[in-house]
């Protein structure tokens, strides 16, 4: 049945679009050993649901979610098995119930602050550029949609996310949207710290952190600041010892000691926010600090080399001891897991990349790929229209939320973290005395800057400018 305004219509969407919806399941958008055959939504999005294919069995099933009166994703029905994909589809269109109300509360849940309701303290040029421009219109749906599949946000994270706390804020976004990709369970059932993840048995307690500016408003919206030319400033000093101050004054909370992270592992989750453009050029800076080794190139031509050197302590002002990693007062810290990807231009692409697309907007991502050829000592540079089918061929499965996360492994942890738990991540782990890494992707992104293009005479806010 359809209504003159198409409201139980149903129609077929794009797998991206229902995977950034079924983040708000148990396990994510992971439907192991199932893979999505097709996926759709009932009108303007009161509900959506899909068919997936069990290659093995040569049957189908079916996943039905619903918005609550909170706008909250809600799994309503899953009905299997099917010999046909029309079978399931018949089943899938009554289980939508494009017609119904939407579901109500549980009992004693409590309805979270509306995403885009400005509160007394205003809002932040961040917030501003995410909930007001055409050109992010994409982040907006995917932020929003990342918000609402939290499992238990605290009673401040709308506020922060609006005002001053806002880079953190988005930063836990992106791991929660990083974790619940590769089918781990969230839970979020203690203040602090802000994650536990599970996946088949295995445990890890994550703190996440965003290594801040002493000046107020630094590292938001503003000129770029540009990675320090010496070699050795970029390496050891400032950008290390920021890094070093952020995790240090996490470590001193002794959340290992707390009854229910106790003799599980935990990790601290860190983002570099410091200056305006940090998180591109300040990376390399963490594991030098983590591991007290400075990655050095030896050697010219064809005999050109890297080499580890060890430091005991960095370059800056404070001069503070190098090797977190080192010293075994920290065997409890697992390991430190970094990201520079948990941005505006991140959710932006997500969203784009899962259907949102303003009109004329387009977007570039250029930066620089990890070349992985022997004995390859330098990036790969790169310039691709995200959406192309060039930028689509770098991963098997095109951009994932997860591929710019990066683990480095404790060597003196008590209680490791075992690879498989994050399978989607970078992992940094020790070896004979070098630093080494492991990963599933062919090509890891080490830095980028995503530019967005609006036709000729429209600004970032749909307007049009008058010619000059």
């Amino acid at each position: 049945m359809v209504t003159e305004n198409g409201s139980l219509l149903i129609k077929p969407v794009s797998q991206r679009q229902f995977e950034l919806c079924a983040l708000s399941l148990e396990r994510g958008p992971n439907f192991e050993p199932s893979t999505i055959f097709s996926a759709y939504q009932v009108g303007r999005g009161s509900a959506c649901g899909c068919i997936l294919l069990d290659e093995a069995h040569k049957t189908f099933s079916t996943i039905a979610l619903r918005r609550r009166v909170d706008h909250r994703w809600v799994c309503v029905d899953k009905q299997d098995p099917f010999s046909t994909p029309e079978q399931a589809l018949d089943a899938l269109s009554i289980a939508m119930r494009g017609g119904d109300p939407p579901e109500p509360l549980p009992p004693g849940a409590r309805r979270r602050a509306p995403l885009l309701k400005i509160g007394l303290k205003g809002a932040s040029r961040e917030f501003e550029l995410l909930a007001g421009t055409v050109s992010h219109l994409p982040a907006l749906v995917a932020v929003g949609e990342c918000y609402l599949a939290l499992p238990k946000p605290d009673a401040n994270f709308v506020t922060d996310l609006q005002t001053v706390n806002f880079a953190s804020r988005l930063f836990e976004l992106y791991l929660f949207a990083c974790f619940r990709e590769q089918g781990l369970i969230v839970r979020q059932d203690h203040v602090s710290p802000d994650f536990e993840i599970e996946k088949d048995g295995d445990v890890c307690w994550i703190e996440a952190v965003t290594a801040n500016s002493d000046i107020p408003g630094a590292g938001g919206i503003g000129d770029w600041v540009h990675a320090p030319e010496d070699r050795t400033e970029h390496l050891t000093g400032a950008p290390a010892e920021r890094f070093a101050k952020t995790l240090r004054g996490k470590l001193q909370r002794n959340y290992q000691a707390m009854d229910h992270v106790h003799g599980h592992p935990f990790a601290i989750a860190i983002a570099d926010f410091h200056e305006s453009g940090s998180m591109v050029w300040s990376r390399e800076a963490l594991p030098t600090y983590l591991y007290g080794q400075r990655a050095d190139v030896i050697g010219e031509g064809s005999s050109r080399r890297a080499i580890g050197t060890p430091i005991t302590s960095l370059t800056g002002k404070h001069s503070l001891p190098a090797g977190l990693f080192r010293d075994p007062e920290f065997a409890h810290l697992s390991a430190v897991i970094f990201s520079n990807a948990g941005t505006m231009a991140k959710f932006n692409r997500m969203g784009f990349l899962a259907g949102i697309h303003p009109p004329g907007l387009k977007m570039v991502r250029s930066g620089i790929i990890f070349d992985r050829t022997p004995g390859a000592l330098d990036p790969i540079p790169f310039e691709l229209e995200v959406g192309s089918a060039e930028y689509a061929a770098l991963w098997p499965w095109g951009e994932a939320w997860c591929q710019e996360l990066e683990v480095y492994h404790n060597p003196l942890a008590t209680h490791p973290i075992p690879f498989d738990l994050i399978p989607g991540a970078t992992h940094w782990f020790e070896k004979d005395g070098d630093v080494e890494c492991n990963t599933i992707w062919a090509n890891s992104v080490m830095s980028s800057v995503t530019h967005l293009r609006m036709p000729i005479g429209m600004d970032a806010f749909g307007r049009s400018n008058p010619p000059a």
